[in-house]
């Protein structure tokens, strides 16, 4: 099973400024995807987030946004470049599509609940 057949997997997002390439056209539309261990793992072993702790959130977008408009590579770099607002408002998705279904829950404490397309019991 890949990341695309799991349901609610990749979240879509319009940014509120957007990303100017290099023959000045805008670029605002994006998809998100949920962060995985392997990001975690990944991102702590950056070098720049080990000499920079504040730049980690710039490594982990990179790692689950998808694209954002005709840009395919999302670099930590293309993200350096957004303006604030819109930087800010990634990490607010961020958060979001990471946190939701895991309100309410204390330590110790699971729920399941079964995917729609599962057909083995």
């Amino acid at each position: 099973m890949n990341r695309e057949t799991i349901p609610h997997s990749q979240f879509t997002f319009t940014l509120p400024v957007g990303v100017v390439d290099g023959e000045g056209s805008l670029h605002r539309e994006g998809v998100m995807r949920r962060v995985t261990g392997q990001d975690e793992i990944w991102v702590s072993k950056d070098p720049q987030t080990q000499e920079n702790p504040a730049y980690r959130i710039i490594s982990l977008l990179s790692r689950v946004i998808t694209h954002v408009g005709g840009f395919s590579s999302v670099t930590p770099e293309l993200l350096e470049q957004l303006f604030l607002r819109d930087f800010l408002y990634l990490r607010e998705f961020y958060t979001q599509i990471n946190r939701s279904g895991v309100e309410g829950m204390t330590l110790g404490e699971f729920k399941a609940t079964p995917w729609s397309n599962c057909t083995k019991r």
